[in-house]
């Protein structure tokens, strides 16, 4: 975004007052919009002192004086109306009068005498404000002044609405160029906003009659057996790969092979097979029948079979339908698993001096890492439960906010592991290629919106709040971390989330305390 800031920076190398204050990230968001559309302020309609008071404002109300805030906005909405449009937003209008025009005027002003450095004056000196637009520039001067007006007013739009309007979600809609005209001949005005509102909760029944089913294979399987499983998983990443002479495909075996797949319904292709020869693990196969039939082959065999999808498949699209493959063997891989010696126990655990004390140091950290597994089935399992239960339609900026946000998690671990260079990850982050991401995904992030929805909704109903006290004492742990770690810590946006991440937990808490919960 072309922010008022980031225009007057480049104007003859002057600082320009950055916004700041609890509406100055909310105004910048909502003229992102309006401020890319450079306004053509000429020379012909500057009018640098305070305009002859007696100018007409809007809907014809004649302002012969300047008229207070209150007055003014009951004469241009006395109900404060607020218009509910049918994608999910409202939209309502804020009047500027002259009230609120001088004190963004002075804003401005201030914040630039107090920063510029202006041969023949000090700073914090009277500079007119002549000179100030002279260095400044035009243009840069009164978006400024804009965006000051936009902070002022812009969090208090729909105060009517009180907190069901979504931050960071409002767009001013009214073009620049007239706001900006009106700014320069100081010409009461108003604007028109709009912004995605919280729906209404329903529940399709009371939530506090909710089953919660919690998978429980994540921390249900015994430690013995679990370390076992974690040996044998490392033995087939360091098994050596030898070519198989001589007979069919085994289960276990790596095959390179050539397949298609269709639907038998249409015809058309399924499961994104790729082109061309593969890998596939035939000891990791979940298709039923698949390793069955290739298990009939030898290199070179070919063969025709249909296989009918799992109704729990993860692509909802091919659930329970019948589909063909065509499959080629090119070639077959037999595993040779190293020996489970007490050199190889040092692969796996470094400093490990036998097999013995590795598998002591494997069943010490899964028992430690159990209860951790077991708080976040539990966590899963009661957002999937909420988000079944409430009956709302998302707004679409909170399915699209969720999907950026995974989106950016998951290209910053494959960052961290070093799998990508600069000029890949800037490809990665193509607006293309996110949306695509956001549609492949789109139930998973509406569920988890719904479900957002709906622990706020619980929270508020049931009264859970966090202590001051608790909330401090985060904030003061977690900012320790990020200046130890040599960041500057945004303290208000940290403290925000942490509020929500402790409500949440107290809400995941009454549910698993108020509601019937099956481990399956």
């Amino acid at each position: 975004m072309k922010s008022a800031r980031g225009l007057a920076s480049r104007a003859k190398g002057v600082v320009v007052a950055p916004p700041c204050g609890p509406g100055a990230a909310r105004a910048r968001k909502a003229a992102q919009g309006v401020l890319q559309r450079r306004p053509n302020v000429s020379e012909s309609v500057v009018t640098l002192g305070p305009r002859e008071r007696g100018t007409t404002g809007p809907a014809g109300v004649e302002c012969r004086v300047a008229p207070s805030r209150q007055a003014c906005y009951l004469l241009l909405n006395p109900e404060g109306e607020v218009e509910h449009l049918d994608n999910g937003r409202v939209r309502t209008k804020v009047f500027i009068d002259m009230y609120i025009m001088d004190k963004a005027y002075d804003a401005i002003n201030a914040y630039y005498r107090n920063n510029l450095e202006i041969p023949g004056f000090r700073k914090g000196g009277n500079v007119p404000e002549s000179v100030i637009m002279s260095n400044v520039g035009k243009e840069q001067y009164f978006l400024a002044v804009l965006e000051e007006v936009f902070k002022s007013t812009l969090e208090g739009a729909f105060a009517k609405l009180g907190d069901r309007i979504l931050a960071d979600t409002e767009t001013i809609e009214t073009p620049t160029d007239e706001m900006v005209k009106a700014l320069v001949t100081r010409t009461p005005f108003n604007y028109q906003v709009s912004a995605d509102i919280l729906p209404e909760v329903a529940w399709k029944s009371p939530y506090a009659e909710m089953t919660i089913k919690v998978d429980s294979s994540s921390f249900s399987q015994p430690d013995e057996e679990k370390v076992e499983e974690i040996i044998q998983e490392f033995r087939k990443e360091q098994a050596q790969l030898n070519i198989a002479v001589g007979r069919n495909v085994q289960r276990g075996d790596m095959c390179v092979v050539e397949a298609s797949c269709v639907r038998k319904d249409n015809g058309k292709p399924a499961l994104a097979v790729p082109e061309g020869a593969f890998r596939y693990d035939t000891e990791v196969s979940s298709l039923p029948n698949f390793v069955e039939n290739l298990e009939k082959l030898t290199v070179g065999g070919e063969a025709e079979f249909d296989v009918t999808m799992p109704e729990d498949w993860a692509d909802e699209s091919v659930r329970g339908l019948e589909v063909s493959f065509k499959v080629k063997v090119n070639e077959i891989f037999e595993r040779k698993l190293p020996d489970l010696t007490d050199d190889f126990a040092s692969q796996i655990i470094p400093n490990c001096t036998s097999m013995k004390e590795c598998r002591e140091f494997l069943l010490e950290n899964i028992a430690g890492g159990k209860e951790e597994a077991k708080m976040q089935a539990i966590q899963n399992a009661v957002t999937e439960s909420i988000s079944e239960c409430v009956d709302i339609t998302v707004p679409e900026s909170m399915v699209v906010n969720i999907g950026r946000e995974e989106y950016g998690k998951r290209l910053m671990e494959i960052q961290q592991q070093g799998q990508l260079s600069p000029d890949m990850v800037q490809k990665l982050t193509s607006e293309k290629l996110v949306q695509d991401y956001i549609e492949k995904e789109r139930d998973t992030f509406e569920m988890l919106a719904r479900a957002s929805i709906g622990v706020a909704e619980i929270q508020k109903l049931e009264s859970l709040a966090v202590s001051e006290e608790q909330l401090e004492d985060e904030l003061n742990s977690i900012q320790k971390e990020l200046e130890a770690a040599g960041e500057n810590p945004d303290a208000e946006g940290i403290k925000q989330m942490i509020k929500e991440r402790l409500e949440a937990k107290l809400v995941f808490e009454w549910v698993e305390k108020n509601c019937q919960v099956e481990y399956v």
